[in-house]
């Protein structure tokens, strides 16, 4: 929210009052405001992006719902309400044998819901089998899954480290580390063929726009926004990377 807005929610709340664009009269208001961000506003508090009074005037019931990779026991009831709502739109009934839910929810969901979401909607239209099998949970999943991703997450816990955590860019650095270290182990005494700059790179910029366009539910404008990047330059990221796009319906 620009701050300039900021400040004209800010009088809002505290005066319970307002007057429209262009108008002179007074509105009272009477209401009860329900705000919801992905950002950690106390670090944009520091950055002077955002308002602490505002902050402070908005954050008097805390609720954080936590990501799905935290609540993976939630992931067999979201199938079955995804595979319902595909129903509904004309698609043919599907459903999920035990070893392919237990896949998912061993796999980390960068893109969060609206990942899991476009997964099953995929699975839906692209498979004539009625029963989803762990083999084809694993075909998809393995397209958009990032090569860098560590051991699942209680074998780098045992060090003491979070991997991958939510907003810690020291475990994604701490996961390319042991990615970089099992590909020089994999060549032995020889070096790595000629090109791993640009590798390495392609490895992380796949994962990093697919679950920008996850999360802006393929609106490459506000992908392009999220990432600070040009929208001519993400689409040309897209097709290099073959980037593959799906839009979710609102």
């Amino acid at each position: 929210m620009p701050m300039e807005a900021q400040t004209r929610l800010l009088r809002v709340l505290q005066q319970g009052e307002y007057t429209t664009v262009g108008g002179r009269t007074t509105i009272k208001t009477n209401v009860r405001i329900v705000a919801a961000t992905n950002k950690d506003l106390r670090i944009l508090i520091q950055q002077g992006l955002f308002r602490e009074d505002l902050f402070f005037r908005l954050n008097v019931v805390p609720i954080r719902l936590p990501p799905l990779r935290e609540r993976a026991e939630d992931i067999p009831d979201l199938v079955r309400h995804f595979f319902k709502l595909a129903v509904e739109e004309g698609l043919p009934q599907k459903h999920m044998d035990a070893t392919a839910l237990e896949r998912l929810k061993r796999y980390r969901w960068p893109g969060n819901i609206r990942e899991l979401e476009n997964l099953i909607r995929r699975l839906a239209a692209l498979y004539p089998q009625e029963m989803i099998t762990d083999s084809l949970v694993e075909t998809e999943i393995g397209m958009e899954a990032p090569a860098f991703i560590p051991k699942p997450a209680h074998s780098m816990a045992e060090a003491g480290t979070d991997p991958v955590g939510e907003g810690s860019h020291e475990s994604l650095s701490l996961a390319v580390e042991h990615h970089m270290s099992r590909i020089f182990k994999d060549d032995g005494d020889d070096l790595p063929p000629p090109g791993l700059y640009h590798r390495v790179l392609r490895e992380i910029e796949y994962p990093l726009i697919s679950a920008a366009l996850a999360a802006t539910r393929g609106n490459q404008i506000k992908a392009a926004e999220l990432l600070g990047l040009n929208r001519n330059t993400l689409r040309k990221k897209i097709r290099d990377l073959d980037v593959r796009l799906m839009r979710s319906p609102r």
